[in-house]
């Protein structure tokens, strides 16, 4: 998604407030770096502030940029004690050296030169700090969404959208980033009813995939998707079951 940027920040409004989906893995994500208070941190593609609002509440300095300037605003009027910055991850303007700790929560696959906004991660990261990024990875959820999944697969073909791949760890060592490990996390969200979980859908980067979608089919998409959703919620209840990978490196020197 070259303009993603774009589509995040017309979709700021509703990003992340149907349910706490990204605040969820955010503060998952705080916990397991356990930052010092004091620690500056940098958060790159910081949306409306899942990683931000935890760091900056455990007694962080952070600084948050993101490429959507409504999402910025956003962050900012919600949080006036948080540094928030327009900025594109490629282009840091920060000086080097000047953070502890930076993060990126469900970004760097979205990024559309990752090993350029890793370098300028490592630039801005003082010797000794930590980078951390999540990804998509997977969650254990019974089977819930196998049927959801598989509507989803009869339409992806014909979704103009082509998910870029990103081999984190790679990129990580390319950029000059040491002792890269991985580690997992996971949120299991109920939702209220059928509409609710939909509008959670799309209030994020799902938006992108169904309106890539011809006209008819993201309506006949939509029709089907409810149709699985009620039935899931008539069957005990919709839960959003859903994984992450933290990818994890240092800048040694």
């Amino acid at each position: 998604m070259a303009e993603s940027w774009a589509l995040f920040d017309r979709l700021a409004a509703g990003y992340d407030q149907v349910i706490p989906f990204f605040a969820t893995f955010g503060a998952q994500l705080v916990e397991v770096l356990d930052p010092a208070p004091g620690a500056r941190l940098l958060d790159v593609g910081s949306g409306r502030g899942a990683i931000a609002v935890a760091a900056a509440a455990r007694g962080c300095a952070v600084t948050a940029v993101d490429a959507a300037p409504r999402m910025v605003a956003l962050l900012g009027a919600a949080h006036p004690g948080i540094d928030t910055r327009v900025m594109d991850i490629h282009r840091l303007d920060l000086p080097d050296s000047s953070f502890d700790l930076a993060t990126g929560g469900f970004v760097i696959h979205l990024v559309a030169e990752p090993h350029r906004g890793l370098a300028e991660l490592h630039r801005v990261l003082r010797p000794g700090a930590t980078l951390a990024l999540t990804t998509p990875g997977p969650a254990e959820d019974g089977g819930r969404w196998d049927a959801f999944n598989a509507i989803w697969a009869d339409f992806a073909p014909r979704a103009d959208v082509n998910p870029r791949h990103v081999d984190v760890a790679a990129a990580l060592a390319a950029a000059g980033f040491r002792d890269v490990r991985a580690t997992t996390l996971a949120v299991h969200l109920p939702v209220a009813d059928p509409q609710t979980c939909w509008d959670f859908h799309m209030s994020h980067g799902f938006a992108a995939r169904v309106e890539a979608l011809s006209p008819a089919d993201a309506e006949e998409f939509r029709r089907r998707a409810m149709e699985e959703l009620s039935r899931m919620h008539d069957s005990g209840g919709i839960v959003v079951d859903r994984g992450a990978t933290v990818h994890i490196g240092q800048r040694l020197v």
